[in-house]
C-alpha cells in the first residue's frame, strides 16, 4: 500500500479475530527496529511482545487483543517518550499494511506485571495487535482537523 494511502486508511481497531503469525510479528518487529530514536541511543529501548494468556489477562484496556507489544525505555524523559511513539507508529503502520488490526494503547501500561520487562525499563507505550475483519480504506479528513501555520 502506498504510504499516504496507508496513513489516511489507518484506524484504531478494538475487535480482534485471531492471533498474528510469527512472520507477521517479525515484520512488525522489523518496522519498530527501523524507528528513529533520540541521539541514536537504541540500547536504551526494548520492544516486548506479550502473547502469554496469563499475562494478557492481567492487562487493562486491551480489548481482547491476542498480542500486546510494549515499547519500554530505561528512562522516561521527553526524548524517550517521543522515540517510543515513533517506534510504535512504525509498528502500527506495518501491522495495518499486513491487514492486521492495531491500536495505540496506554491504558495497559500500569497493569503490566513487574517481571515482564527487563530490569530498569519502564513501559512508555503499547500497541494491541491481532487479526481483524476490519478493512482499511482511505478516509477523507477535514483539512482543519489540526490547525497549521507556516512562518516565512
Amino acid at each position: 500500500m502506498e504510504t499516504l494511502k496507508m496513513i489516511q486508511s489507518r484506524k484504531a481497531i478494538r475487535e480482534y479475530t485471531g492471533q498474528l503469525s510469527d512472520d507477521q510479528l517479525q515484520t512488525i518487529f522489523d518496522a519498530g527496529n527501523a524507528g528513529a530514536v533520540g541521539m541514536g541511543q537504541f540500547e536504551n529501548y526494548r520492544i516486548v511482545a506479550i502473547q502469554k494468556e496469563s499475562v494478557l489477562a492481567q492487562l487493562n484496556g486491551i480489548y481482547g487483543a491476542p498480542t500486546v507489544i510494549v515499547v519500554a525505555a530505561n528512562a522516561a524523559t521527553t526524548m524517550e517518550a517521543v522515540s517510543a511513539g515513533i517506534i510504535v507508529h512504525n509498528m502500527a503502520l506495518a501491522a495495518e499494511d499486513l491487514g492486521l488490526g492495531a491500536n495505540y494503547n496506554m491504558a495497559s501500561l500500569g497493569s503490566i506485571p513487574g517481571d515482564v520487562l527487563p530490569a530498569g525499563f519502564k513501559p512508555l507505550i503499547a500497541l494491541t495487535v491481532g487479526q481483524t475483519n476490519e478493512t482499511f480504506t482511505p478516509r477523507s479528513l477535514p483539512a482543519d482537523r489540526i490547525q497549521k501555520e507556516t512562518l516565512k
